[in-house]
């Protein structure tokens, strides 16, 4: 058995997150200046657990509002530094601290796998901190990596470039992937702890194939870098167990009770008692989402948000409460996200951590790029009709058929100029207030869609390029934050952002 250890030593981090992301439900280390000992399996869920808290609230709440999903209603003071693209040491501190919390969770189960010879929770293990570690470099470019997590042995670690983790991270899921698939048939297989795949490891192999289709076609607009790709994605395909067609969803068991439902369901919309959430009241769509469902004749609308007064109405990114038209964008005038349906199901609904058409949409980039054999077209027909399917749209396939049956440019294959262009915008649109992280990181890489409105409050006109690290890692790491020069959140760019 090995100690459940923090970042850099046995003294904790509290972590500064919204509802669910924090210490609570499922996780083991109550004490956070004294770390307890615990057997793999129990580790594993609380990690896999908190995994899923961080990415439906905090990661989602950031990329939702800069991807051009989210607005506050000018009654409500809400998300203003992110309106404003006011990154300081202070913003979205959890995003560092608690995705390395976590990661020490995913390294105490990969130590006591080891130790015990537990080639499935070692896979596992492994495939997480990967996927944590994208997330990091996507936010940061350059962290600690070759030496983090390893507890007293190094408490300042050195960083180590966003491209040199992103080259190993291949090779980290490759490794998962050989563990599990080497793992001898007498070994127990990990069951009601796994709360993604219930010990399925083939869906484990085939997330950890996502994940690396993800982190390949993140470099895409890197110069020089396709025959690389192609040869990587070639290895995947050699592998021969697919793509998480099915998604990557959390369910530990969440209830109706305080801090047991599902994350999204308790911060965005109501409480055990059922009473709405503030940040339910506040968050409104932006007229740029609403009107991009309304000119494409998209029926999912139905399934996001509830029409006031016969109708749709968003707000741009950036009204204020002191505004001349303020009283036009309060909540009480503004569409409320749909409940009991579409992404507000019900208190015990899965917690996504990639949907099916995320995934889908991947694989026909890589096939429209050129850099995978299969039938583009279809692959991006599937993901749409997949997004009408998590939607709960009525008839969800022949809905699906119809939308994109139309003669309209991103949204009917055939009809769109730029396949890869119509590709990341459906996938924005299947992405909404549901990966909003990913879809804001893509937004990065690509710059689609090209007509992202910049918020009316920004301090200055250029969407944010990344975040900055936090004041806490500048407090206990300085010497190693400081080699990363000065870090500006509008100039200072991810290693693979290049367009």
């Amino acid at each position: 058995m090995k100690k459940i250890f923090k970042y850099i030593a046995g003294i904790a981090i509290a972590s500064t997150v919204l509802a669910g992301c924090g210490k609570g439900f499922l996780d083991i280390n109550e004490n956070p200046n004294r770390p307890v000992t615990a057997t793999p399996n129990l580790i594993l869920t609380s990690g896999l657990n908190r995994t899923s808290a961080l990415v439906s609230t905090t990661l989602n709440e950031i990329g939702s509002v800069w991807a051009g999903y989210w607005a506050p209603a000018t009654d409500y003071l809400w998300y203003i530094n992110n309106k404003q693209y006011n990154v300081t040491p202070n913003f979205g501190t959890a995003v560092f601290e608690t995705s390395f919390d976590i990661l020490s969770d995913f390294q105490a189960v990969q130590d006591a796998a080891v130790a015990a010879n537990m080639n499935y929770y070692q896979g596992i293990a492994g495939i997480m901190k990967a996927y944590h570690f994208q997330n990091l470099v996507d936010a940061y470019n350059n962290v600690p990596y070759t030496e983090a997590l390893k507890n007293t042995q190094n408490i300042r670690p050195k960083y180590d470039e966003g491209q040199a983790i992103y080259d190993d991270l291949i090779k980290q899921l490759d490794a998962a992937i050989a563990l599990i698939k080497s793992a001898p048939e007498t070994e127990a297989k990990p069951q009601g702890e796994d709360i993604y795949f219930a010990g399925n490891m083939t869906n484990w192999i085939k997330f950890a194939n996502t994940l690396k289709l993800r982190i390949l076609l993140r470099q895409s607009e890197i110069p020089g870098k396709d025959a690389t790709i192609k040869a990587e994605i070639a290895k995947i395909l050699s592998e021969g167990s697919g793509f998480s067609d099915a998604g990557v969803y959390g369910q530990p068991g969440y209830t109706s009770s305080a801090t047991k439902m599902n994350p999204f369901w308790e911060g965005y919309y109501a409480n055990s008692a059922g009473s709405a959430t503030s940040n339910y009241k506040a968050t409104r769509p932006t007229k740029y989402i609403v009107n991009n469902y309304l000119s494409n004749n998209d029926p999912r609308i139905d399934q996001m948000y509830l029409k006031v007064s016969g109708a749709f109405k968003g707000i741009e990114l950036g009204r204020n409460t002191g505004d001349s038209e303020a009283a036009l964008y309060k909540s009480s005038v503004t569409s409320a996200f749909l409940t009991n349906g579409g992404i507000l199901k019900s208190a015990t609904q899965k917690a996504v951590i990639m949907l099916p058409s995320e995934s889908l949409f991947l694989q026909a980039e890589a096939v429209a790029r050129g850099w995978m054999t299969g039938d583009a077209k279809a692959l991006y027909n599937k993901a749409i009709e997949e997004s009408f399917v998590f939607l709960g749209v009525p008839d969800a396939a022949a809905a699906a058929a119809t939308y994109a049956g139309q003669a309209i440019n991103k949204v009917g294959y055939d009809a769109s100029t730029n396949k890869v262009e119509a590709i990341i915008y459906q996938k924005w649109l299947a992405l909404n207030s549901v990966s909003g992280w990913e879809a804001w990181t893509e937004f990065r890489r690509t710059k689609f869609p090209t007509d992202n409105p910049l918020s009316l409050n920004a301090i200055k006109p250029i969407h944010p390029k990344r975040l900055v690290y936090p004041s806490s890692e500048y407090g206990r790491n300085g010497d190693e934050v400081e080699k990363q020069g000065d870090i500006d959140t509008f100039t200072s760019k991810i290693f693979w952002d290049t367009k």
